[in-house]
């Protein structure tokens, strides 16, 4: 899937800095997931669940302390959104 079907939804500038969130408009497995860009700290790019309890950060591959909790189907899904996102 390319990454032209990843499309912004909203950016904003808040306490932690200036960010861009992204959805798939393409694929049906990431429907309740959104990619947020800080574009000050890329390293805080994260993928995550729309409700924001499951984060995963694809620069370090780690999980958020409730992710790391989740059922295995939600981190697979978070991961392979990334990679998706990414995928060119």
């Amino acid at each position: 899937m390319p990454m032209d079907n990843w499309r912004i939804t909203n950016a904003m500038e808040n306490r932690t800095g200036n960010w861009v969130y992204y959805i798939c408009s393409a694929a049906a497995a990431f429907a309740n997931l959104h990619f947020s860009r800080h574009v000050d700290n890329p390293a805080d790019d994260h993928m995550a669940t729309n409700d924001g309890a499951y984060y995963y950060y694809g620069v370090t591959g780690t999980f958020n302390q409730a992710a790391q909790q989740a059922d295995q189907a939600v981190r697979q899904a978070l991961v392979d959104a990334w990679n998706d996102y990414f995928t060119v």
